[in-house]
């Protein structure tokens, strides 16, 4: 099986925290390309990773215009998840998108339209719809007793 190449769009916190440590560990990955508007983070991060200087952008634009990239993950500040998310599925890429989604509902019925007029997969990275407590609290309320 090939690895599936991602490119990370915003490299700051939750990427440095959660994202990079999780798909660093996964054989079947590799980060193929990086982008952030602070150049010291860039640096920093693209060293730390092993990201070739030339996969290094500080405009998201280069990163998905990148012909390997197979998916993005979206790790920037709020307002600008629905443009890069919308722009990265209209350049071919599956996405990965940090929750909140969007701003407000417009913007999500965007992305959301979109994704069904691109057929690429777009996915809001809303990790307690898999946590067991949360789904047993959820059963509690379907059940009525909670």
């Amino acid at each position: 099986m090939n690895k599936v190449r991602i490119g990370l769009i915003g490299v700051g916190g939750i990427a440095q925290g959660a994202h990079l440590p999780a798909l660093a560990e996964n054989p079947d990955v590799e980060i193929a390309a990086i982008c952030d508007v602070n150049p010291d983070t860039l640096k920093k991060v693209g060293e730390q990773y092993k990201v070739p200087e030339n996969r290094r952008f500080a405009d998201y634009r280069g990163l998905i215009a990148c012909p390997d990239v197979d998916a993005v993950e979206v790790c920037t500040p709020n307002n600008m998840h629905p443009v890069i998310a919308i722009d990265a599925l209209r350049a071919g890429k599956n996405v990965l998108c940090e929750k909140p989604a969007a701003r407000t509902y417009a913007e999500a019925l965007e992305m959301q339209k979109v994704q069904h007029e691109t057929g690429k997969v777009l996915n809001i990275g809303v990790v307690n719809r898999f946590n067991d407590s949360v789904n047993l609290i959820k059963q509690f309320i379907d059940e009525g007793k909670l």
